[in-house]
């Protein structure tokens, strides 16, 4: 499965909600507007034609496949982060 952060810009409150709601059946949200997706080609087809009733001309939606190498070096921060100590080989004390 591939790694995708799918970021989107939606005009209208409507269109957003729809948007965010098919977005949390496939990732993890990490901003109001970002999401963290694994999935195969089939899936992100999936994704893309449900968007792509939705959406219009002044929306906007970006999905960035990212290979497993730089996925790992992500680096999160902030009070909503959930670390899980035993997936990491390092520790920070």
């Amino acid at each position: 499965m591939k790694k995708w952060l799918i970021i989107y810009d939606i005009k209208n409150e409507k269109r957003l909600n729809k948007i965010a709601k098919i977005m949390n059946e496939y990732g993890e949200r990490v901003q109001k507007s970002v999401f963290e997706c694994e999935a195969n080609d089939k899936a992100l087809e999936r994704i893309r034609m449900r968007v792509n009733k939705i959406i219009t001309e002044e929306d906007y939606i970006v999905y960035f496949d990212i290979c497993e190498t730089d996925w790992q070096k992500k680096m999160k921060y902030g009070p909503k982060v959930n670390v899980d100590i035993e997936e990491k080989s390092f520790y920070i004390i």
